[in-house]
């Protein structure tokens, strides 16, 4: 479990950079929008922009959290395998509730698979932190 671990750790810290990157091309892009935005509706759209990017942050830096503190807790250290827990079940907890607001509007299989396929990484890597964590 502890390869499986580190493996979920790297694809994790991967996310995040790549979450990372786009949040702030989105934040460019919204003050970009900004300048040219001559009424209510367009700056309508220039905020949701930029709340969508400040989110993607949010998502980015937590994966990087989750995918160092898991990485580094498979590798030894025990409070950050603890962490790494506590973490797995915050990004299950919020997969979750992302899959019921998503099927919130309507249920089609396109979007159940997306629910089902948003929660795989999550369940898997609460799976390994605990087994690691059960195994010390």
């Amino acid at each position: 479990m502890k390869k499986m671990l580190k493996g979920l750790s790297v694809l994790e810290i991967i996310i995040g950079i790549l979450a990372v990157i786009v949040a702030v091309g989105g934040l460019a892009m919204g003050g970009l929008m900004e300048g040219g935005a001559e009424n209510g509706l367009q700056m309508q759209a220039v905020v949701t922009v930029k709340a969508s990017a400040i989110l993607g942050l949010i998502s980015g830096l937590f994966n990087l959290g989750c995918g160092f503190c898991g990485f580094q807790g498979a590798g030894g250290n025990r409070g950050l395998l603890a962490l790494a827990v506590i973490l797995g079940w915050v990004g299950l907890l919020s997969a979750v509730a992302s899959a019921v607001l998503l099927l919130f509007g309507s249920v089609t299989a396109d979007r159940i698979g997306t629910a089902i396929a948003s929660a795989i990484v999550p369940v898997l890597f609460l799976v390994s932190a605990m087994s690691v964590k059960r195994r010390r």
